[in-house]
């Protein structure tokens, strides 16, 4: 029996979900918020006299799963090239790698800096050794300090962290540092230095070599999905400029779904998939959650980040795929070159910069003004001695309310309740970054979608929802 399945987001889970569930000759329905599809995976192009891409920030799609990799290269077509990931952190006025490599910090760390860090690290290493000091593993801040010393900690990740998070380490769940910092500790990094991992063990982190579109930027793998989907015989179809408004239930089974910006419109399916946050799912139905769950929901929070693109009179920045800017004199924390992921990204004698500013919706950030933006990008760069003053010829601005879940100490307590009450709705399924409120990579949306879409079609578990639970899956 042929089924139809209401899609909530259309992002790389809800695509490849659709896109699994058409191939088995279902019947799909995709609402989509955006004027787009592809989520944080999107991309604009700018086709006139010159041709320019822009997406959201760095994405690299990398997978150990070698199906994976030529499911993905079968949505691309011709399309695609492979790129080599270079990224570092500038401090000090010089560029260290990152991943951290035990070389390079030797040679570019201060002298007085690198001894302190080693007396930190080996102090650090008594006292845990010893018992003379009890680690916690709480916070970020105490899981880091333990592994690479204080001021390794405070150095290459605790003043990134603070700025990228807009809230101090300490207050930031260390689920996030295991979940993020692939290279464990100090001695860790130096023998990875001296003996690269083998293949197949190597942590994504280490991971030099990705696939990406040649032309379109990173969002022609949706758009690639969107087109596959509207192009079947099932009668699917992809809806943008399409917010779910409310989730209509009855008892616990969903029934219905509500959907418009302006008009509102009712569609009905036999099951549906929630891509969207979970918070917005958790405070969409109707009748309401109880009153409990929605204040859990209520105290969950997203980063959100505004994208400020330069577009610059010279042909490249440097050879990055992307670099942190971690210092708290500069606004920026992370910028990223297209030109290095694609050669096709930009005109051959021009390079765009995309500029990274996290924050919350509504702050002082989120309000500013394009040109108050680009000044402080602009300057930022030109500070760190990245461009020069007259090289920006224009500049746009982009932004994501939702972006990052955020992992304070209590968000677990606040998650539960939620993922609990969601989790007993019928005939309604949850699925990637925001539906399960996860930090994961790209690829593994991409295979939560997909399972989930061959299990609604088939019958047969896949374990979607156990992607992206181990604790090495990012970088």
């Amino acid at each position: 029996m042929k089924k139809h399945v209401v899609i909530l987001g259309g992002g790389l889970a809800g695509l490849s979900c659709g896109f699994e569930l058409v191939q088995r000759g279902h019947r799909v329905t995709i609402l989509e918020r955006e004027a787009h599809v592809g989520g944080m995976a999107s991309s604009f192009i700018e086709d006139g006299d010159e041709y320019w891409t822009q997406d959201f920030g760095p994405h690299r799609f990398h997978s150990q799963d070698k199906n994976l990799i030529e499911h993905v290269k079968e949505i691309l077509g011709d399309n695609v090239v492979t790129a080599q990931r270079l990224s570092r952190i500038v401090l000090f006025n010089r560029f260290f790698d990152y991943p951290l490599v035990a070389s390079n910090v030797l040679k570019n760390m201060p002298r007085l800096m690198l001894v302190r860090a080693m007396l930190d690290y080996l102090w650090v290493r008594f006292l845990d050794a010893t018992r003379l000091r009890k680690f916690t593993d709480i916070d970020f801040e105490s899981w880091v300090t333990r592994r690479f010393g204080r001021t390794l900690y405070r150095v290459f990740f605790g003043q990134y962290t603070e700025k990228a998070w807009g809230m101090p380490p300490s207050q930031i769940s260390a689920d996030w540092a295991s979940q993020r910092i692939t290279l464990l500790s100090l001695w860790d990094t130096i023998k990875k230095t001296l003996a690269r991992p083998k293949a197949g063990d190597t942590p994504r982190t280490l991971v030099r070599s990705f696939i990406y579109p040649k032309f379109g930027g990173i969002g022609e793998l949706a758009r690639g999905y969107a087109r596959r989907i509207e192009e079947s015989d099932t009668g699917s179809q992809v809806l943008t400029n399409s917010p779910a408004v409310k989730v209509l239930r009855e008892g616990m089974r969903v029934v219905g779904i509500e959907y418009g910006k302006h008009t509102r419109q009712l569609i009905e399916g036999d099951e549906y998939v929630s891509t969207i946050p979970v918070t917005s799912l958790a405070k969409a139905l109707a009748p309401k959650a109880p009153a409990e769950v929605q204040t859990a929901a209520d105290s969950l929070d997203y980063v959100s980040i505004v994208f400020v693109y330069l577009k610059l009179n010279r042909p490249t920045v440097s050879p990055d795929s992307w670099v942190y800017l971690p210092e708290k004199h500069l606004t920026i924390h992370r910028i990223s070159e297209f030109k290095n992921f694609s050669p096709h990204s930009a005109p051959k004698d021009k390079t765009l910069i995309c500029a990274e500013i996290t924050c919350r919706r509504g702050d002082e950030i989120w309000r500013a003004s394009p040109e108050q933006l680009q000044a402080v990008a602009e300057k930022d760069l030109i500070s760190v001695g990245l461009i020069q003053p007259g090289q920006v010829l224009g500049a746009t601005l982009r932004k994501i309310p939702f972006a990052y879940p955020v992992y304070d100490l209590k968000y677990r307590g606040h998650l539960q309740p939620v993922m609990e009450y969601v989790g007993k709705l019928e005939g309604i399924h949850t699925t990637g970054r925001q539906g399960n409120f996860r930090y994961n990579n790209m690829d593994q949306s991409v295979e939560m979608g997909r399972k989930l879409g061959i299990e609604l079609a088939t019958g047969q578990s896949t374990d979607h929802s156990k992607v992206a639970t181990g604790k090495e899956y990012f970088g």
